[in-house]
């Protein structure tokens, strides 16, 4: 595990970094009449994001340090790799399909989906959690902020 924890920890805090020095500065906007700035929550959370993940990734490399294993190895598992992989394609999919078709109807069908996928059988939890964030959603957007984006 020293191994994976070390190269999430490097993932999740070169995240953060990328965050901080190009997607805040130039998509967070801006509002001079804003109590908050815009880019003060998302900066907050990319410093969490720079400061969890280096001490992952040195958490990591010290025990590798000390059992002597290298930060590579090559027998990889292949089949856990693809097994890693099918939520990202399942979530490409979704995006694609919504590009399609509206949040508010697509939505439970893929919280839903994988949420059966990921071995979940109890109904009122999948009914629960697939179908309430997006009557939430459609609330908060319709009828309290009067936009109809949704």
């Amino acid at each position: 595990m020293p191994r994976s924890d070390f190269w999430s920890g490097l993932a999740v805090a070169a995240f953060g970094a990328l965050a901080l020095l190009w997607m805040i500065p130039n998509y967070a906007g801006s509002n001079p009449f804003a109590q908050m700035p815009p880019e003060l929550v998302p900066s907050i959370a990319a410093w969490i994001m720079v400061v969890c993940g280096t001490i992952v990734a040195i958490k990591g490399a010290v025990i590798m340090i000390r059992n002597r294993m290298g930060p590579l190895t090559r027998d990889l598992n292949w089949p856990g790799i693809g097994w890693a992989l099918w939520p990202f394609a399942y979530v490409g999919a979704a995006i694609w399909v919504m590009s399609f078709v509206k949040l508010t109807w697509f939505g439970p069908v893929l919280i839903g989906g994988m949420l059966l996928l990921l071995g979940e059988r109890r109904w009122w939890m999948i009914l629960g959690c697939s179908v309430v964030p997006v009557a939430l959603l459609y609330l908060l957007s319709v009828y309290l902020m009067r936009v109809g984006v949704v």
